[in-house]
C-alpha cells in the first residue's frame, strides 16, 4: 500500500512538472498549428510571463514534493521495504510522462535541434557557420539562443542526434520529443549502470544506488526536462567502469573514450583508470573537473551531473549523500528568481549563489542535529 502510494504521489508530481514545464514556451515559438493547442499553449504562456508569482509558486511547491518523496523513497530503500521492481515502477512513470515536457530551464534542446538540421536540411558543417546566418530563412532563430556562436557539440552527439531528427517528419514537437526521448533512454541506461556496478561490488546497496541517482530531482529536472545531454556522457563513463570491474579492459576502454567524445569531461577519470578503478576514486576526479570549470564559469544546475553518479555509487556514505541532495537543491533553486523577475540581472545573481551555500549547509546542519539527538537518545 506505501508502495501505491509513493507511486500515486510520483505521478502526481511529475504531471504537475509536465504542465509547468509548458508555461516557460518561449513566447516566440508556437508548438503546433492546430487551434485548440495554440489557446492551451496561450493559457500556459500567461501563467509562466504573466503571472510570475503564481509560476514560482507552482514551480516550488512541484520542487518541494519531489524532494520529499525522494528522501521518503531512499528511506524505504535502505529499510529494505522497496525492491528493484518497485524502483523501476516510479522510474518508467516519471521517464513517460516528463519526455514529452517542454525544455523548461534551457535552450540547449533547441540547439542540439538546429545542429541536426544544419546537417540535414541545409548540409552545412555546423562548425564552420553560425546559426544567425540563417536568419530569415529558418524561423527556429527567433526563439533560440547563441545563435552568434558555431556548434558547441561533438561531431559524436552531432551524429546521435541525426536518426531523431530525421524521424520527426520535419514536425517541430515530434523532432523535440525525439530528442528528449534519445536522452531519456540515456538516463534510463545510466540507472542500471549504477546497479549492475553496485551487484558486484555492494549487493545489498544496489537499489538504494540507482534510488539515490534516478530519483533526484537534479537529475530528473536536467536529463528529463531539461535533456542536457551530460547524463548521456555519464552513461558511457558508468558503462565503462562495469566493464573494467568485470576485466574488459579494451571494451572499457573504447567506451570511456566515447565518452569523453561525447563531451570531454570524463577526461578526468582516464589517470584513475590507469591506476585502479575505485569509487571514490572516480568521485574525486569528476569533483576536480567540476571545481576547474567553475574557474572559468558558474556553476550551472547540469553541472552537477558529472558528479552524481559517482554519489550514487558510493550509497552508504550517508553524509555525503545529504550534502550532495542540499546542493542539488540548491542548484535547482536558482531558477527561482528569474521565473519570479524575468531576468538575470541584479539581484538573480547574488541570490543564485546564496541558494546555493545555504540549502546543503541547511541539509548539513539538520543531519548533524538529528545524529547528535539519536546519540544522546541512546
Amino acid at each position: 500500500m506505501r508502495f501505491k502510494l509513493l507511486l500515486f504521489f510520483y505521478c502526481i508530481a511529475s504531471l504537475s512538472l509536465f504542465l509547468y514545464s509548458y508555461t516557460q514556451v518561449d513566447l516566440n515559438l508556437t508548438l503546433s498549428r492546430v487551434n485548440l493547442w495554440q489557446t492551451i499553449q496561450r493559457a500556459f504562456q500567461y501563467v509562466g510571463y504573466f503571472q510570475r508569482p503564481v509560476s514560482t509558486v507552482w514551480y516550488l511547491v512541484t520542487l518541494s514534493a519531489f524532494f520529499v518523496l525522494y528522501g521518503i523513497v531512499l528511506i524505504c530503500m535502505k529499510r529494505k521495504t522497496m525492491g528493484e521492481q518497485d524502483l523501476w515502477k516510479i522510474v518508467i512513470a516519471v521517464t513517460v510522462m516528463l519526455v514529452l515536457s517542454y525544455p523548461a530551464f534551457s535552450y540547449d534542446m533547441f540547439n542540439y535541434m538546429f545542429t541536426a538540421k544544419t546537417v540535414l536540411i541545409y548540409q552545412k558543417n555546423p562548425y564552420a557557420v553560425l546559426p544567425l546566418q540563417f536568419a530569415g530563412i529558418d524561423p527556429w532563430i527567433n526563439f533560440m539562443r547563441w545563435v552568434h556562436l558555431p556548434s558547441a557539440y561533438t561531431p559524436l552527439w552531432i551524429a546521435l542526434t541525426l536518426p531523431a531528427y530525421l524521424f520527426g517528419f520535419q514536425l517541430f514537437l515530434l523532432i523535440l520529443w525525439n530528442m528528449k526521448l534519445l536522452v531519456a533512454g540515456f538516463y534510463l541506461f545510466s540507472v542500471w549502470c549504477v546497479g549492475a556496478i553496485l551487484k558486484q561490488s555492494d549487493r545489498n546497496n544496489a537499489v538504494l544506488g540507482m534510488g539515490i541517482l534516478a530519483l533526484n530531482p537534479l537529475i530528473i529536472i536536467e536529463s528529463l526536462v531539461s535533456a542536457h545531454n551530460d547524463i548521456a556522457m555519464m552513461a558511457f563513463a558508468l558503462l565503462a567502469i562495469y566493464l573494467f570491474i568485470k576485466k574488459k579492459y579494451w571494451s572499457a576502454w573504447f567506451v570511456l573514450a566515447l565518452s569523453i567524445a561525447l563531451k570531454l569531461m570524463t577526461i578526468f577519470l582516464v589517470p584513475l583508470a590507469l591506476v585502479k578503478w575505485r569509487r571514490g576514486f572516480a568521485l574525486a576526479g569528476m569533483s576536480l573537473g567540476l571545481i576547474l570549470v567553475l574557474t572559468r564559469r558558474e556553476f550551472l544546475p547540469w553541472y552537477f551531473v558529472w558528479v552524481l553518479p559517482f554519489v550514487a555509487l558510493m550509497p552508504t556514505a550517508t553524509l555525503l549523500l545529504v550534502i550532495s541532495s542540499g546542493l542539488s537543491l540548491g542548484l535547482l533553486l536558482q531558477y527561482a528568481p528569474y521565473l519570479y523577475l524575468g531576468h538575470w540581472n541584479t539581484p538573480v545573481p547574488f541570490i543564485k549563489i546564496a541558494v546555493t551555500v545555504i540549502a546543503p549547509a541547511v541539509f548539513f546542519g539538520v543531519s548533524m542535529f538529528f545524529r547528535i539527538a539519536k546519540k544522546t537518545l541512546r
